[in-house]
């Protein structure tokens, strides 16, 4: 977590945050109370740093376009949604390296580096296709396109026609509560495992029990992790996703029930991205 020159370090614990070893407000009011991840203290004090420091380079005829890079450090008792909201409060500042740390074990941080989406109309498409899993995460085993499809027939039809040769693997992970334990959720497009036939949808997995997740885990790596020897093969997997996880978690699950998971998913390779799940009553 030794930071390079002109690196940021942001350090959020439950009572406040701090940005290179200076703290610039309580969590509570600066990030919790705010759902903006635009328009909040640390945001404004982010983008501050980063426009410094290229203006700095500049006035030293130097690259003022490598500040990408920033090290968090969090609370383990730190919440999923503040932790969430700080992340991307930094990255909407234009930060797109992330090397974080979870608690005291510093070993154990991880390098993220968070994917631009296609803001292309038949992408928005398939993003909202996709958020709509969020709603049926619980004893769920089909979201069909069906019914993700728009009730107006016009717009069923465009959005058809966007979504027929989707093929990316979306491998989601997420857990909820259940009874004295967790049910963890695997969603994925399992189209693609066989692109002769048209995207119908999301399949879901739930397991009582961590040791079947995992096993299910490894049987799907099996099935689709690159050769080794095969470097054309390892530069498809980057472009069509099967080395990619997105995390989904309700924002009042604390950092250290999480910090498992994306170590063990962090040792296999995945590329890990956040997104954040409304409590469901």
């Amino acid at each position: 977590m030794t930071p390079k020159p002109d690196e940021p370090v942001l350090d959020v614990n439950v009572d406040e945050y701090s940005l290179n070893g200076i703290v610039l407000g309580k969590t509570a009011t600066d990030i919790s109370a705010i759902d903006d991840v635009y328009d909040n203290p640390l945001h404004k004090e982010a983008c501050e740093l980063r426009a410094k420091a290229q203006e700095k380079a500049l006035r030293n005829n130097q690259l003022g376009d490598g500040f990408d890079s920033v090290k968090i450090h969090v609370d383990e008792n730190l919440l999923y949604g503040d932790f969430y909201k700080s992340l991307f409060s930094m990255r909407s500042c234009g930060y797109s390296v992330f090397n974080i740390a979870i608690g005291s074990n510093y070993k154990d941080a991880f390098q993220l580096s968070l994917s631009t989406p296609n803001y292309m109309w038949c992408g928005l498409v398939s993003l909202s296709m996709e958020a709509l899993r969020y709603k049926y995460l619980r004893n769920r085993q089909k979201l069909s396109l069906e019914e993700m499809l728009d009730k107006d027939v016009g717009k069923r039809k465009n959005q058809i026609e966007c979504v027929k040769d989707y093929s990316a693997l979306a491998l989601l992970l997420s857990y909820y509560p259940k009874d004295d334990g967790k049910a963890y959720v695997v969603s994925l497009n399992e189209t693609f495992f066989n692109e002769s036939r048209p995207f119908d949808g999301f399949n879901f997995y739930t397991f009582d029990n961590e040791a079947d997740l995992w096993k299910f885990i490894e049987n799907l790596r099996s099935k689709v992790e690159p050769k080794i020897g095969d470097r054309q093969d390892r530069i498809l997997a980057l472009l069509d996703g099967r080395s990619d996880i997105e995390l989904v978690f309700e924002k009042d699950i604390p950092m250290k029930d999480i910090a498992p998971i994306i170590k063990k998913l962090n040792g296999y390779g995945y590329r890990i991205n956040f997104s954040i799940l409304p409590s469901i009553k």
